[in-house]
């Protein structure tokens, strides 16, 4: 049977204050198409108002916190505005079509890698249009692990109080999970830019996009990862779930061979 990796990005914001979230999901899928993940096994979720903002000093254009570039050009529109909802989030990570989109039609063999970057609170990852909270969450989590839907997932979440977003998850079911902050702690937004005068990025996950942009993944597991993000001045993300998924190489678990344009 054939192996894939499955990523599901997503933004949980809208407004122009909250820049960074929409930036940070569009970094991100560059990097992971740099990587050689192709469209049809990414799905982006972002309410994609931001590059047209009539804040925006630089129309059509989001810029990344790693290298300054458009990272805005190319990503696909797959769930934007009202369509990016807790509903449609958790058919997507199922594999349910009621989400009348891309959805994520994986297997027993399969890994999926999720990457959320947000507003949250205790118990509760924000969506533009609702909350997504943990027994959401978990339970579709658990139940996917008892269907047998994927080999092994690994999760990022960037948001507030986001540890909380997990309780309820079941051990050994080969999930690994990083949160950006415990369950009584916020995010720091960084990058200051004042061109837009807004924040590229947040603390977690402007070490999350630097780590991946600039490290061999064929040679670095999950676990340097997070050591990377906490050694970035990232007091309190956590890291939990299938230790053995953290010990293993980011390549490897996302089946590429490494960045096609690197030397």
């Amino acid at each position: 049977m054939s192996e894939k990796t499955w990523v599901l990005l997503v933004a949980g914001s809208q407004s122009w204050d909250n820049y960074r979230h929409q930036a940070n999901v569009c970094c991100t899928y560059q990097l992971f198409k740099k990587q050689g993940i192709p469209d049809e096994q990414i799905v982006v979720m972002m309410y994609d108002n931001i590059s047209e903002n009539s804040n925006n000093p630089f129309p059509g254009s989001i810029r990344s916190v790693v290298d300054q570039t458009n990272v805005h050009k190319s990503v696909p529109h797959d769930y934007t505005g009202k369509k990016v909802n807790s509903k449609n989030f958790l058919a997507v990570l199922r594999g349910d079509d009621s989400a009348g989109g891309k959805i994520i039609r994986s297997g027993s063999n399969d890994n999926i890698l999720i990457y959320m970057s947000g507003e949250g609170n205790n118990g509760n990852f924000k969506f533009p249009e609702d909350s997504l909270t943990a027994h959401q969450f978990t339970t579709t989590i658990n139940t996917m692990s008892e269907n047998k839907k994927y080999s092994k997932m690994a999760i990022f979440m960037d948001s507030d109080n986001s540890k909380s977003v997990f309780t309820g998850l079941y051990d050994n079911i080969c999930v690994y999970a990083v949160a950006s902050c415990d369950s009584n702690n916020q995010n720091k937004s960084v990058q200051n830019d004042t061109d837009r005068g807004i924040y590229l990025s947040d603390q977690f996950s402007a070490a999350w996009l630097t780590f991946i942009s600039t490290a061999d993944i064929k040679k670095a597991t999950f676990s340097k990862l997070f050591n990377y993000i906490k050694s970035k001045g990232n007091s309190c993300p956590s890291a939990f779930g299938d230790q053995e998924i953290s010990k293993l190489l980011i390549g490897d678990f996302l089946r590429v061979g490494g960045c096609s344009d690197c030397a």
